[in-house]
């Protein structure tokens, strides 16, 4: 390092943060049930068809129940 000049330490501190938890993580039982323990208030919400065995196209929307009572005839000429 011949010609750089003096060598001198820079002793301004630094701050190393940790990530915020991530979504997954915030899901974990462990940290539910600390957040718990702490007083933190918890909500829980259900999903419309979570547990259940039924997709999301199997019930007959309104559209679809229109167009299966339509009788008019759309035919071309």
């Amino acid at each position: 390092m011949a010609g750089t000049g003096p060598l001198t330490q820079d002793w301004e501190p630094i701050v190393i943060r940790k990530k915020a938890p991530s979504a997954a993580l915030k899901k974990d039982e462990k940290v539910v049930n600390a957040a718990r323990r702490a007083g933190a208030e918890i909500e829980s919400i259900k999903k419309s068809n979570a547990g259940t065995n039924r997709a999301a196209s199997s019930s007959t929307s309104l559209n679809t129940r229109k167009l299966d009572e339509d009788t008019e005839n759309l035919a071309h000429e």
